[in-house]
């Protein structure tokens, strides 16, 4: 029985551990096409029922909706092929099933249980990271691969990007200077891994140390662009620094260069970054133009599905910026039929939080700022459960300061910025908190 370049067994031929040794490879580094190369596999190797059931964990983690097609065809694939697998390969059917159906957390679950005893199981440890990640499970994108960090060969090519992950964890954990650390050795490993540049990035904007972060990220840029599929997303990290330091004409030079052109390859991460920075822009008194149509456009072609409240948090972002009432409506239809008749874990969130986040940031865009409080401020501690990254969540923060702002509600907004500044001391916040306060404001 052939093994992956961990050590663990395959049922499935040579060739098939081979490809997936790429596919794994490619997708911790963010770079190729790992469902492409699984499938590949697959289709030489019928009976690899590992492959088919990463196939289809790749494609929910990364937005299908467990009925498409493509998910389906993949379980069923794998169902067909299982009978010699192992334990461990078992188990990663049932957690390619379990987030299909919506059961997210139950997934990162089995996951887990692959892990106690196979704790370098690179598949079942990245699948699990990202879910967490969907999840806002902070403290599990740390723990978890704490857990099994000491099993590593530390010499392995994948131990660096492990590192990464853990690097990122840790910043998501709130611990930001071993983050910083164990994600600069990471990149001293490879300076192209840019899980690693986004776990250090997070932790210099965690930091306000924003004049740090565009001169790391600038010269960086050469290696990091390289994780194609992470690339948008290390460039909108830059970008919140610009903003914060007032540089909103080279945040909108680079987003025509590098964001506008991928907007129809439909990568949804892509997506989530043109929203979010769009609106970051406006919320900092920039002018995006016509931007926001094509963004819009093809989150419309997404508005159905219904993965991740995170997800449909930005659909709303960009359709409504983008002036399409019809779209706006569309949308609400069908959270209503969500909320109604859905199912899971992501619909459970949704039902509790999402759709009042949903709901505040469509009445931010109609204008109607003192409905965005009301909808905002009594969840504002329970926006974690969309998942993401705080640096991401940190968007619902800036809205509902604006809101109360323009609402008029100038002693709730002095709180906020009161609260802000002591955690992100930026001039950019201590001048919002001197002009809603009426004068100087001065911050140790």
């Amino acid at each position: 029985m052939p093994k992956d370049a961990q050590g663990l067994a395959i049922t499935g031929t040579t060739a098939s551990a081979d490809l997936l040794n790429l596919a794994i490879a490619d997708y911790y580094a963010w770079k190729g096409d790992p469902v492409a190369t699984l499938r590949e596999a697959t289709d030489r190797d019928p009976g690899f029922s590992l492959g088919h059931s990463a196939v289809a964990s790749l494609l929910t983690l990364n937005g299908f909706r467990g009925d498409n097609p493509a998910v389906t065809g993949a379980i069923a694939a794998a169902e067909a092929s299982i009978g010699g697998a192992t334990s461990r390969e078992r188990r990663h059917l049932a957690a390619a099933k379990a987030w299909s159906e919506g059961r997210i957390i139950d997934a990162a679950g089995l996951w887990e249980d692959i892990l106690l005893d196979h704790p370098t199981d690179a598949l079942a440890l990245r699948f699990a990271h990202d879910t967490y990640f969907y999840l806002g499970h902070s403290l599990n994108i740390r723990d978890s691969v704490a857990r099994v960090l000491p099993a590593w060969d530390r010499q392995s090519d994948t131990y660096g990007y492990v590192l990464g992950q853990y690097a990122f964890g840790l910043e998501e954990a709130g611990e930001t200077k071993r983050a910083e650390q164990v994600g600069l050795e990471a990149i001293s490993r490879n300076a192209e891994d840019g899980w690693a540049v986004h776990a250090v990035a997070h932790v210099l904007e965690t930091e306000s140390r924003q004049s740090e972060g565009i001169k790391f990220l600038k010269a960086s840029q050469p290696a990091w662009s390289k994780a194609h599929a992470l690339s948008i997303h290390n460039g909108w990290h830059l970008a919140l620094y610009l903003i914060e330091e007032g540089q909103i004409a080279d945040v909108l030079a680079d987003y025509d260069r590098f964001i506008a052109p991928r907007l129809a390859e439909d990568s949804l991460l892509d997506l989530v970054d043109a929203s979010a920075l769009l609106w970051r822009i406006e919320l900092a008194g920039g002018d995006v133009g016509n931007r926001w149509a094509p963004v819009a456009a093809q989150w419309l072609t997404h508005v159905d599905d219904h993965v991740l409240v995170f997800n449909d948090l930005h659909i709303a972002l960009a359709i409504s910026r983008a002036g399409d009432p019809a779209g706006v409506e569309r949308l609400q239809q069908s959270l209503d039929a969500y909320a109604r008749d859905g199912q899971g874990d992501n619909h459970e969130i949704t039902v509790d939080v999402g759709r009042r986040i949903i709901d505040g940031v469509l009445a931010f865009a109609e204008g109607d700022y003192a409905r965005t409080v009301e909808r905002l401020l009594p969840i504002r501690y329970k926006i974690v459960r969309i998942g993401g990254s705080h640096a991401q969540r940190d968007l619902l923060t800036q809205t509902l300061i604006v809101a109360a702002d323009r609402a008029g509600q100038r002693t709730l907004a002095r709180a906020l910025l009161t609260e802000r500044l002591a955690v992100r001391p930026t001039a950019r916040t201590e001048t919002e908190l001197a002009r809603v306060s009426g004068g100087t404001v001065l911050h140790s």
